[in-house]
This record gives C-alpha cells, structure tokens and sequence, in this order.
C-alpha cells in the first residue's frame, strides 16, 4: 500500500510538473503573425523587432510611413540600461540589429532596402532612416530570423570548421576575429568574461537594474511583452517551473541567485568552441550600429550550421577589465562586441517575447 501512496504522489507530481510546463508563457504562445491584411511593411516591422538585444528591453521606437515606403528607427532611451550600459553602446548595438533584422525582412517581401543614419538635433540622438524601393525578386528566407536566438546553453568544445568560419563572417570587412579554443586567446576571454561576470553581477546597482527586467511569472510576461523571461535565461523544466511560479523579480538579487549564475556561466565559459570578437576602428554611436548589424548577420547564420550564439559582453563593460582586454586582443581599433560560439546538436526554438507593434510603432 505504501508503495502504491509513493507511485501515486510520483505520478502526481510529474502531471503536475507537465501541466505548468504547459503554460509557461513563451513568444510562440502568445505571438500573433500579421495577417494577409496586414501591410508589407508591418510584416517587416515585426520580424525585424525579432533581434537579439540588451535584456531583451527591445529599445527601438519605430516610424512608417507606408505612402514614401520609409521606416525610421530610433533609441527609445526609456529602455536604456544605464548601470551596465552608461555610454549607451549596447543600446545602439540593440538598434543595428534591428536595422539588419528590417533589411533582410524587407528583402524578402520585395523589397531592396537603401538605410542612413542621422542625427536627431533636438536630443542628439542617432536614428535610422531606412528607404525601400521594390524590387521584382525576392531574396532570403525568412524562417532564419523566426528561429534566431541566443542559445545559453553549453556548447561542444569542437573548433568551429574552417568553411563554416567563413559562412558567418562573409562580408563583414575583415571586422570579425574567431579565437580558436586552441589559441591562447581563448582561456584569456574565458577567464576575463567569468571575472568580469562576477564582478557585474555582485555590484548591487547592477543586480538591481537586472531586476527591473526580470519576468519570472506568466503574469509578467505577458503584461510586460519584454525583459528576461525564465525560458529567455535558459531556466527549464522543473525548476523553470518552479521559479515562474516561485520566485520574485528581486529575488534574482539574493546571493543564492547570483552565485548560480555565477556557475552557470563558469560551465559555459568551458565548453565552447571558441570565440568572436567585432572590432571597429571608431568608437561611436555610428559603429555600435554597424556592429549590431554584423552581430544580427552572423547569429542568423547560425542555425542552419547547428552553431550557438552567446553574447557575453561584461568583459568589455566592467571597469578595470575593458581597457586590458583591448590591450591584449585588439590588434587594431577597439572590441565593440564579444560572443561566446560552437557546436550544438539540437537547436530549442525562440521562447523571448516581444511587444506587439501597437507599441513602439507609430505613423509618420
């Protein structure tokens, strides 16, 4: 009888567990693509607003105009992460990788995109005005920007073939560095990203600013549309069920979180296959763009290479660890961009939400 008792509770217990799994609020569950209805350049507009950016704060504002076919894209600087993002590059990093999500949608509806970037002299901030002309083919798929994601899991610590190497930096002016788990590079950015991680992650204005944008329960997700979701931060099955349900926003500051995170990326810092580093010579809002452009182009050819994609940054935003890392890596110009790389062999799909376009697009 006994036996039975702890059969049923297993038993139980596991339903259970499936049945909350179920209604984990991701992208898929609550996303709606545009309908035939919808405009060209709204469809646009919503799969370029799938780009990896910043604790997914999706910091753009978007506006249309559907009779000159122009899309202007600019910083929505209420979404700036200020702490751990003071001079404002991973925001604009953010809206290049939107630019080139807009270019590469565009060109598969039709369209041959010609894109500049101004100044707004009212705020002094940097905006994108993307011009579409159309075109009569249409180029590219666009099943590479749905499925584009960070991938957070551990990677194989295989080095990436040279031939794939060469897919994802095609075009990328030479900008581009892959170091090689066989270089001595490697364990150096390695063991600078988990220092520096440390270092972010225990500075209080830092975990607090993380707990703005945390989005643990279903409710938050889908008020919010945004932020770090537990699916988003690589945090399944069970315990992903337990911490939507269990867990608070500002419990991600307590030093139990910390510390697991902590360990989480010493494990992912271990096993990769290597390296990427985006190099600009300038180091301006105009290249932040341009660098997201290039980080979007290169993580959307991933996935058909079974290749993850981790952005890990915070070597290059933490002080006293930025200026040694150019020292010793950047042979020329200043590293803009860091992301860890390698080998997987299945591929999740997308779980970050988004916002609909109701709310960051207007008509101009």
């Amino acid at each position: 009888m006994k036996q039975i008792s702890i059969t049923k509770l297993i038993t139980t217990s596991f339903l259970l567990i499936i049945m909350l799994s179920s209604c984990v609020t991701t992208r898929k569950s609550i996303t709606k693509t545009p309908g035939s209805q919808e405009s060209d350049l709204s469809k646009i507009v919503f799969y370029a607003s799938f780009a990896g950016n910043s604790h997914n704060t999706q910091p753009w504002m978007v506006e249309v105009c559907e009779k000159e076919n122009e899309i202007l894209v600019k910083p929505d600087f209420s979404r700036h992460l200020k702490v751990v993002d003071p001079t404002s590059r991973g925001l604009y990093i953010s809206l290049g990788a939107f630019v080139e999500n807009l270019c590469q949608a565009s060109a598969f509806y039709g369209f041959s995109p010609m894109t500049e970037i101004y100044k707004d002299h009212a705020s002094g901030h940097l905006f994108v005005n993307v011009k579409l002309q159309k075109s009569n083919s249409s180029k590219g798929n666009i099943s590479s920007i749905e499925k584009r994601m960070t991938l957070r899991t551990p990677y194989k610590n295989t080095e990436i073939k040279k031939e794939h190497i060469e897919v994802l930096l095609d075009g990328t002016d030479s900008c581009v560095s892959y170091i090689s788990p066989s270089m001595p590079q490697c364990n150096y950015i390695s063991q600078k990203t988990l220092e520096s991680y440390s270092q972010q992650s225990n500075r209080d204005d830092a975990k607090k600013e993380l707990a703005e944008w945390i989005r643990f329960s279903n409710k938050l997700v889908k008020e919010n549309r945004d932020g770090l979701t537990t699916a988003g931060m690589g945090i399944t099955g069970f315990a992903g069920v337990m911490v939507s349900h269990m867990f608070k926003p500002e419990d991600s500051m307590k030093d139990s979180f910390v510390n697991k995170g902590i360990d989480n990326v010493r494990n992912q810092v271990q096993n990769c296959g290597g390296w990427l580093l985006i190099t600009q010579n300038q180091d301006s809002p105009e290249s932040w763009i341009q660098t997201g452009r290039i980080y979007q182009r290169i993580n959307l050819r991933c996935r058909d290479l079974m290749i993850g994609m981790h952005p890990m940054n915070q070597m290059i935003e933490e002080a006293g660890f930025e200026s040694d890392a150019n020292r010793y890596l950047a042979t020329k110009g200043r590293i803009q961009f860091v992301a860890r790389i390698g080998y997987v062999d299945k591929y999740p799909e997308p779980v970050s939400v988004r916002r609909e376009l109701k709310d960051f697009v207007f008509a101009k």
